[in-house]
């Protein structure tokens, strides 16, 4: 479901890329070298459609996160509940070398019994079934592929915003996505390969590029910012009206995979229409005029280390949306206000 908005163009533009087809569990898996400077996110992540509205029935999302101010490390998250009543559940995790200066494969796996996270091949979290308030039970419906590149703007999550650092590139070499076949897998495992794409071409029979914006983000997410070079997917953070890339390619040591491949059309029974919208969300290209708004992704506040907790009990608590906005209070029923999320810190 998609709904127009009216907004006012902003400074930045951003990227999201998302799959037409939604799926019913999996096992997902990137390879990347992420964007990171403070004030910014890149990420991959598995979203239900429709999920921020409020006369859905539920929410649905499993997050892999970079934040700009902690690139040695990526946020993993699941957000269950509804909107407005979301179930939330960060962890950190160390990657090295950091996540902007050097390729990793990322990993996603979503089965009835458990969410895991992987990097590169090894295993970082794992979520069973009946742990964290039953989020993996909770996980009903189907979800889509998506990445994206913003910047928030909540310092305090993601880090103060330098905007001389622009512009920002994810590197994408490639994308795989298996089926959940339980036993029937390579070796008996639970995931069979269903395609591979290796971007040497765009396919826009599997993917889209969103073209809308959301609350507290800082960039309009705009079809401007994504491209395929040299084998690659690259999403972009740059100025307003300085949507390129005109750099080099950075070589993954990595030999890429058979592609199963860039040219294979999904089934078409399972695409799905993001949504625009009403508010600022992240996602596309915005126009100073109307913007659509897609379903997205809420990528929750940074967890507080254990160590500063303390310190913050005795500091004034705000409130935050998904994207860690700040949000007052007193709009929290304000109808336009569909896609928030609110936590504390």
């Amino acid at each position: 479901m998609t709904m127009a908005a009216t907004t006012i163009a902003k400074d930045f533009s951003g990227a999201e890329l998302y799959t037409n087809e939604e799926f019913s569990y999996g096992k997902f898996e990137a390879r990347m070298k992420m964007a990171a400077a403070s004030g910014t996110v890149s990420s991959m992540f598995l979203y239900q459609n429709g999920s921020e509205q409020a006369s859905a029935q539920r929410w649905v999302e499993v997050d892999i996160e970079v934040l700009g101010k902690s690139p040695n490390s990526f946020q993993s998250n699941i957000i269950t509940g509804k909107a407005g009543a979301q179930i939330t559940s960060e962890k950190h995790h160390a990657v090295s070398p950091a996540a902007d200066q050097g390729f990793h494969t990322y990993g996603l796996e979503w089965t009835p019994d458990y969410v895991r996270w992987t990097l590169d091949g090894k295993e970082v979290r794992k979520t069973n079934k009946g742990e964290n308030k039953n989020q993996v039970e909770n996980l009903i419906g189907t979800q889509g592929l998506r990445f994206n590149i913003w910047s928030s703007e909540t310092a305090e999550w993601v880090g103060q915003f330098d905007e001389s650092k622009l512009p920002l590139f994810q590197f994408i070499n490639w994308v795989k996505v298996y089926k959940y076949t339980p036993g029937r897998g390579e070796n008996g495992s639970d995931f069979t390969l269903d395609w591979t794409d290796d971007f040497n071409s765009f396919n826009s029979s599997r993917w889209s590029k969103g073209n809308w914006t959301f609350d507290g983000n800082r960039v309009d997410l705009t079809p401007n910012n994504i491209y395929t070079k040299d084998g690659m997917l690259i999403l972009a953070l740059t100025r307003k009206g300085q949507e390129s890339f005109n750099g080099q390619v950075p070589v993954d040591n990595e030999p890429s995979p058979i592609s199963s491949s860039s040219n294979v059309t999904p089934p078409s029974s399972s695409s799905v229409t993001p949504p625009p919208s009403s508010s600022s969300e992240v996602m596309p290209p915005l126009s100073s005029s109307s913007i659509v708004m897609p379903p997205y992704s809420s990528s929750v506040v940074d967890a507080i280390p254990q160590m500063r907790a303390k310190q913050l009990q005795d500091k004034e608590t705000h409130t935050v949306n998904a994207k860690g906005a700040r949000v007052n209070n007193t709009r929290a029923s304000d109808p336009r206000n569909r896609y928030r999320v609110n936590f504390k810190f």
